[in-house]
């Protein structure tokens, strides 16, 4: 009797652990998706603030510590200048 519970004991927890194994593997794979469909948003937020720090006037990219933002746009400080006059 002893030996048999002992085999039931045994077999459930293999069961359990294979279960385990298989509900981990799927929240795992869900994760993974949800962190790479994240990691792509923020991804495509950058290259879309990027793409916003362009010169209004040359269309090359601008150092914000340097040049100009005026009117809801960035212009290089020469080119802003040659705007003005």
């Amino acid at each position: 009797m002893l030996g048999i519970d002992i085999a039931l004991l045994v077999g459930g927890a293999a069961l359990l652990v294979i279960a385990a194994a298989a509900v981990g593997g799927r929240l795992g794979s869900r994760l993974e998706a949800r962190r790479r469909r994240l990691q792509g948003a923020h991804n495509a937020e950058q290259e879309k603030q990027h793409l916003e720090e362009l010169c209004t006037v040359c269309g090359t990219s601008i150092d914000p510590s340097n040049d100009v933002w005026d009117a809801g746009r960035w212009w290089h400080k020469a080119c802003y200048r040659e705007a003005i006059r």
